[in-house]
């Protein structure tokens, strides 16, 4: 099996055994990359209230454990969240984001928009 086709099979084995949330989560840091976003911005784009709390408890500690994002404190309530780019499976799916997920970003970008910014 050549090795783009084998990190497609890892990947999607790798995001079978996630729930949806962090599936969502992925998919959007993958979208969003090399950006980084807080946990704010994230729990508002899966759909949470603004208190971070909840996505850090489940979510965000999940992925960390697994490697699959940097999650790097910048105060003791603010991170900054980015997928793992040295994960060869993440990085293959960042590739796939960049090349056909402009549509999905695009959505991703417009729910950032604070509500007094949207047209």
């Amino acid at each position: 099996m050549d090795s783009e086709a084998e990190n497609d099979y890892e990947l999607i084995l790798l995001l079978s055994t996630l729930g949806a949330n962090k599936i969502r989560a992925i998919l959007i840091l993958a979208h969003l990359y090399p950006r980084a976003i807080t946990a704010t911005q994230l729990s508002t784009l899966l759909g949470y209230s603004m208190k971070a709390r909840t996505i850090y408890r489940g979510i965000l500690d999940d992925l960390q454990e697994r490697d699959l994002i940097f999650l790097d404190r910048l105060t003791p309530k603010v991170a900054s969240i980015r997928l793992n780019h040295e994960n060869p499976i993440l990085k293959r799916l960042i590739d796939l984001a960049k090349q056909y997920g402009d549509k999905y970003l695009e959505v991703i970008e417009e729910l950032m928009l604070k509500p007094d910014e949207k047209e």
